[in-house]
């Protein structure tokens, strides 16, 4: 599973080329705000943890300050409140009802949107970004009020790297216009894992492939503290 920083940097951190600051050269310069991926175990200097080596977005490699890093795996609901919903709603176990009846929570997710008609009382409506819609505005912010997966790529803005909780949006092969939206919770060097409805018919964590993703997105005023 890969691991990640966010820079918590008041201002700029230096990205060094040896786990020292004395003797070593400056290969970059992180800003607050920028996630970087975990390489490996952090280096002790006077026997206090100092030094995490690290990869940036633009694929350099070096070290800074573990002081000004912040693991992104305790982000999900302390930067993203929507996760939260998220959750509470997975653990209801919402799925869609078979046959001919529909799922009250589903509807009310899929009446979050701008859908009408009988299309937004049916639970078997495509309802993915019904849910995402539902639980960014259960949080308090405002979605795109769209039912339409990729309507996500205009909403916030993009994340070089995905944190737990944002929001993702895949492709959905054939159709160039067909898409699915979640948020994420893990990733391997090949799939991503995410927790999103209309997964399975579901409210679920379901895997996918990471050529599959189009984009991480965050809301456009959003800062790391």
């Amino acid at each position: 599973m890969t691991d990640f920083f966010i820079v918590i940097a008041e201002d700029s951190l230096y990205l060094r080329d040896a786990p020292k600051k004395e003797g070593s050269n400056t290969i970059d310069v992180l800003h607050h705000g920028d996630v970087v991926e975990k390489l490996g175990d952090v280096v002790k200097e006077n026997g206090v943890e100092k030094w995490q080596p690290v990869k940036t977005a633009g694929g350099k490699t070096g070290w800074a300050s573990i002081a000004y890093l912040k693991s992104t795996a305790a982000t999900s609901t302390q930067y993203f409140s929507w996760f939260e919903k998220a959750i509470e709603e997975y653990n209801k176990h919402i799925k869609e009802v078979e046959g001919s009846g529909d799922n009250p929570r589903i509807v009310e997710y899929l009446q979050s949107t701008d859908l009408g008609g009988a299309a937004a009382r049916n639970d078997e409506t495509p309802w993915c970004s019904a849910f995402v819609n539902w639980c960014v505005e259960q949080s308090g912010n405002k979605g795109t009020d769209s039912a339409w997966a990729r309507s996500w790529l205009e909403w916030g803005k993009e994340l070089n790297v995905p944190i737990k909780g944002c929001i993702v949006v895949f492709k959905r092969p054939p159709s160039p216009s067909s898409g699915h939206v979640a948020f994420f919770v893990s990733q391997t060097d090949t799939h991503i894992k995410t927790l999103g409805g209309n997964q399975g018919n579901s409210v679920s964590i379901a895997e996918y492939s990471l050529d599959r993703v189009i984009s991480y997105r965050i809301p456009k005023d959003f800062a790391f503290s």
